[in-house]
Formats: C-alpha cells, sequence, structure tokens
C-alpha cells in the first residue's frame, strides 16, 4: 500500500500555548506616579475607548493610584481644588463601572467559547477513535492518514479551552495520535522512517536540554525548557526498542531543569522574605521616631529630615518583598514618612505664625529704641537701651528674610545713641574710672559667652552674638594694659560660637537643597543644568579661596592696622572655606541624585 509522501512527518503542537498573562503596571511606575488625579481618569478614558478591553489588574492599578494621589494632597487642597478633585473622583467611578459591565461580557464571551471550544474538541475526538473502526473494517490506510491529517488540522485550528480542561483533553488526542502510528496496517518500513526521523528530531532535541545548563538565568532557562518540552511532545514516537532509553534520558534532563528553576524560587522566595524583614524594621524605625517625639526646633525637624531621607535611600537598596507583603509593606513605610511630613508641616505653619509675633515685637523695640536716641539723661538712656537688648534677645529669632534687615534697623539707633555719648558726654566722666568700669563690664561679657560655649545654644544664636557686639562696642575704652588681652579673648570667643553657628547653617542648608532637588523639574530645571551651575559656584568660591590666602600671605601684620586687617581676612578665608565644603556636598548630593534617577 502506498502512503502519502508526509506520511511520516510529525504532527505539530495540537493545543495552542495560552497566552501570555498581562502585564502588571507596578505601582512605583514613574508613568503612574508622574500623573496627576485628573491625567489618570483621562488615562482610563483613553484605555476604555480603545478596542481591546485593558486587563482588570491595569484598571485597579489605575484606580488604586488615584486614591493614593488623593490622599496625599488631600490635607494641601483648596476648597475649590478638593471640589476639582471629587469631580475627577465621579468620572472615576463612571468610567470603572463602565468597565466592570464591559469586562463582565467579556468573561461570559470568553467562558461561552471555552465551553464551544470543548464541545468541538471532544466531537473531534470522537471522530478519532471512529477512524480506529475504519481501520479494522478494511479501509485503504492512505484514506485512513488523510482523515487523521485533517482530524490533526482541525484540532490545531480549534481555540483555547479552559484550563482546567486543557490537561486532560490533549492527554487523550495524544494516546489517539501515538495509537494511530501504531497501526499494525501501517508499512513497516514507512514506520521504521518515521520511527527514524523521530529519533533524530528528539535526540537534536536532547542536545538543546542539555545546552540549558550552560544558561545562567533560571528564568530565562526555564522558558526555553517549555518550549522544548512542547516539540517533544510534538514528536511521534520511537522504535519500541529505543523508547525506554531516550525517555529515561528526557526525563532525567527535564527534571534536572525543574529542580534547578524550583531551586531558584525558594531562593528567591527566602531572599524576599529577608528584603520583608529589613522592610519591617525600616517602617517600625520611621514609627519609632514619630512615638519619640521632640521635634520642638528648626534643627531637630532639620535632623529628622536627614534620618528619614537615610531611610528612603536604605529602602531603595532593598530588594522586593513577597508579592503578598510588598504592597502593603511599602504601605506602612509611606504612611510613616506621610504622618511625619504632615507634622512638619503643621509645625512650620505654627513657626511662622510664632515668627510673625515675634517680628511685631521686634519692630516695637526697634520703635522705642528710636525713641531714646535722642536723650541727654546718659547713664538713665543706656540702661534703657541696654533692658532693650536683654529683651530682644530673650524673644528668640525670626527667618534670614527679615533678620538682617530689622537688626540693623535696631543696631542703628543703638549706634547713633552710644556715639553721641562718647562725643557730647565724655566730659561728665572720670577717664581713669570709666575705663575700669568698661574693663569689668567687658569682663563679664566674656564670661557670658564662654558660659554660652559650655551650655545648650539658643535657637537665636546669630541674634545673640550680633546683640553681644553692640554691648562690647558700646561699652568704651579700657585700660590699656588689659586691651590687647581681652580684645584677643573676646574675637577667640566669637570665632568659636561664630564657627558652631556656620555649621549648624550649613547643616540647614543642605537640607533644605535637598528639599529643592525633588521639586526641581516642576520649575522646569534639569539635575545636569543645576550641577552645571553648582559647579561653577564652586569654581568661583575656591577662586575667591585663592585671592585671600594670596593676600594673607602679603599682609603685613606689624602694625595695628595690619593686625586687624589680618584677622577680618582670616575670618571671610573661613567663611569661604565652610561654603565651599558646602558646595562640594551638594555636588555629591546631585550626583546621588542622578545615579537613582
Amino acid at each position: 500500500m502506498e502512503l502519502p509522501q508526509n506520511a511520516h512527518e510529525a504532527p505539530h503542537t495540537e493545543l495552542a500555548a495560552p497566552d501570555a498573562a498581562p502585564q502588571v503596571v507596578d505601582t512605583t511606575s514613574p508613568s503612574l506616579q508622574a500623573m496627576s488625579p485628573q491625567q489618570l481618569v483621562d488615562h482610563l478614558a483613553v484605555l476604555l475607548q480603545q478596542d481591546e478591553l485593558p486587563d482588570r489588574k491595569v484598571v485597579d492599578l489605575i484606580k488604586n493610584q488615584f486614591q493614593r494621589r488623593k490622599a496625599a494632597l488631600s490635607a494641601e487642597l483648596t476648597p475649590a481644588e478638593r471640589e476639582t478633585l471629587e469631580i475627577h473622583e465621579s468620572r472615576l467611578e463612571d468610567l470603572f463601572t463602565t468597565f466592570k459591565e464591559r469586562d463582565r461580557k467579556r468573561q461570559e464571551l470568553l467562558e461561552q467559547q471555552y465551553k464551544e471550544n470543548k464541545e468541538k474538541r471532544e466531537a473531534l475526538l470522537g471522530r478519532f477513535e471512529q477512524l480506529f473502526k475504519s481501520n479494522e473494517e478494511g479501509q485503504d490506510f492512505a484514506k485512513l492518514y488523510g482523515d487523521f491529517v485533517q482530524l490533526r488540522d482541525e484540532w490545531k485550528a480549534i481555540g483555547e479551552v479552559a484550563q482546567q480542561d486543557q490537561a486532560s483533553l490533549a492527554k487523550r488526542f495524544y494516546e489517539l495520535r501515538d495509537q494511530f502510528y501504531d497501526l499494525k496496517a501501517i508499512n513497516d518500513d514507512l514506520r521504521q522512517l518515521d520511527f527514524k526521523k523521530n529519533l533524530e528530531a528528539k535526540r537534536a532535541l536532547l542536545e538543546e536540554l542539555r545546552a540549558l545548563e550552560s544558561v545562567k538565568d533560571p528564568i530565562l532557562a526555564h522558558r526555553q525548557l517549555t518550549e522544548l518540552i512542547a516539540q517533544w511532545h510534538d514528536l511521534g514516537p520511537v522504535a519500541k526498542e529505543q523508547r525506554a532509553e531516550i525517555q529515561a534520558e528526557y526525563k532525567a534532563l527535564t527534571t534536572a531543569q525543574h529542580k534547578r528553576h524550583q531551586e531558584f524560587h525558594d531562593q528567591k522566595k527566602a531572599s524576599e522574605e529577608e528584603n520583608l524583614q529589613a522592610k519591617v524594621k525600616l517602617c517600625e524605625a520611621v514609627e519609632a521616631l514619630l512615638e519619640q517625639g521632640g521635634f520642638t526646633t528648626h534643627n531637630a525637624w532639620a535632623k529628622g529630615v536627614e534620618q528619614i531621607k537615610a531611610w528612603q535611600a536604605e529602602w531603595k537598596t532593598i530588594g522586593h518583598a513577597p508579592r503578598k507583603d510588598n504592597d502593603q509593606v511599602w504601605q506602612r513605610f509611606r504612611a510613616g514618612i506621610d504622618t511625619f511630613f504632615l507634622h512638619r508641616g503643621e509645625f512650620v505653619r505654627a513657626s511662622h505664625a510664632q515668627e510673625h509675633e515675634v517680628l511685631t515685637q521686634k519692630r516695637a523695640l526697634i520703635a522705642r529704641a528710636k525713641e531714646l536716641r535722642e536723650r541727654t539723661d546718659w547713664d538713665a538712656a543706656a540702661a534703657e537701651l541696654r533692658q532693650l537688648q536683654e529683651e530682644w534677645k530673650a524673644l528668640g529669632s525670626v527667618s534670614q528674610r527679615y533678620s538682617q534687615r530689622i537688626w540693623s534697623e535696631f543696631r542703628e539707633h543703638f549706634d547713633y545713641f552710644f556715639e553721641r555719648r562718647r562725643k557730647e558726654g565724655r566730659q561728665h566722666s572720670s577717664p581713669r574710672g570709666a575705663a575700669q568700669e568698661h574693663l569689668t563690664a567687658k569682663l563679664q561679657i566674656l564670661e557670658e559667652l564662654a558660659a554660652l560655649q559650655e551650655g545648650e545654644l539658643p535657637t537665636n544664636l546669630s541674634d545673640v552674638l550680633a546683640l553681644y557686639n553692640i554691648k562690647w562696642k558700646a561699652i568704651g575704652f579700657v585700660p590699656q594694659r588689659r586691651k590687647e588681652e581681652i580684645n584677643a579673648r573676646y574675637r577667640e570667643l566669637l570665632d568659636q560660637l561664630h564657627g558652631i553657628l556656620r555649621k549648624n547653617r550649613a547643616a540647614r542648608r543642605l537640607s533644605g537643597y535637598g528639599d529643592t532637588l525633588k521639586h526641581l523639574e516642576e520649575r522646569g530645571g534639569t539635575l545636569q543644568g543645576e550641577r552645571s551651575r553648582m559647579q561653577r559656584h564652586l569654581d568661583r568660591l575656591r577662586s575667591e579661596l585663592e585671592t585671600y590666602e594670596s593676600n594673607l600671605t602679603r599682609l603685613n601684620v606689624s602694625s595695628a592696622s595690619g593686625s586687624s586687617l589680618l584677622t577680618e581676612l582670616e575670618r571671610k578665608r573661613s567663611a569661604l572655606v565652610e561654603d565651599i565644603k558646602l558646595a562640594e556636598q551638594k555636588l555629591a548630593l546631585l550626583d546621588a541624585e542622578g545615579q537613582e534617577g
């Protein structure tokens, strides 16, 4: 009996592989996180206008992201903005309702299609079984083979069935296919040719299975393994005497790859559990910081912000937690940080209100100082002015936006009065007795400055030092033999306290700069542009430092004026060094932000 030329060819895949699961959008994806509530709603509306309905997980993620954005913005919105947000939320709910209805219909159609496909496959299997009866009735094998090829092609053309039915139906089809190849009526030569070709094909697949051992990525290797297994099942049988051997080799290779894939997932699971514990510890650290409290000053809040940023940076270095816990632990961490910054915002608003009150009271002191500046009862007026200084110091500080200007106004009245007293009231005092009194007053200031340095520094240290400077200058001359001694000690104490002040100020400025970088893009800037600007600023500072250091080496300090100028240059040089350090820290912060991005 002569058979068709292609009778020995192995059948192809009878079951189409199920479509890959839709790609789930990560909740931390910049594309969604960067969207405003309105943009999220518009994005969902566009997706629903497309011919293909989006996956349910994608829609849920958009809705969840909207709720997160709403929660993050709700505390900062004006009534009008809140009303607009509610309108967007209503749109979102309408779109979500529309999606659910369309999705329900899609599922119903899909289930109906699965049902119809299952019925088609079961009917085809029945026809396949009838094919063996035709053989028993002595039908020509060429006709049988043509019927078999038609059945095989029809099987491949039928669409998907439900997952729970797929394996059982495929198993029945493969068994019938193998039985067909074993029909006694098949020509022995043709069977041997088929067996030989199938053997060659299976040996080639075994080589590809061995090559998977050199694939380093277990996920990629398992994906290739799945493809090779599908190809193996598509091939027909080999000679009976070789089946056990080649099947054993196939089983050993596939089992090794399955074991490798399982070990990878076991290790991944253990690693994810470690990541979860590390993330939980960070959540607990943030919560402990909130319970600890103690944020009563700007400096304390600045340190808290630095700690929060350090924890955020550490969080980014930790890998994924288990999928069932990853989002929950992130929400916990995010909630703690949001609470921290919410309290910080309340503190800032309260500080602004307090600053306004302090500013009002200091302006009242300026008005009182202005009234005293024209007095001629020198001692009484001086005592009242000193009392104003004490009140000024007790009030605390205001922001740099106002401090220098109102301080200049306040000090101008003091300078005016004490200059008048120096010129007009000199004849009323004994020079020797006045010098001794002045010495006593300046020694008292030195003691107070030393005590200030050893104790807890006030938050308005800059204003306090400026007030002491007014007092020092207003006191007048001291005995000549003690002049250099107490002036040197005064400068030493001021330098030490100003050094502490500069360090604190630098820390606050660096913290504020970090906040500025977060909103850089919102203001139309880029990290690269900001880095170029900061590098130019650093180059200018370094050039100025070289100029000061060059002047210091050439300055003649043998004269009194030279000594005074040298002191001033040294102070400016120290300030430049601190500014350079701050600029370098800002550049490092920019580089770190660039690497994260």
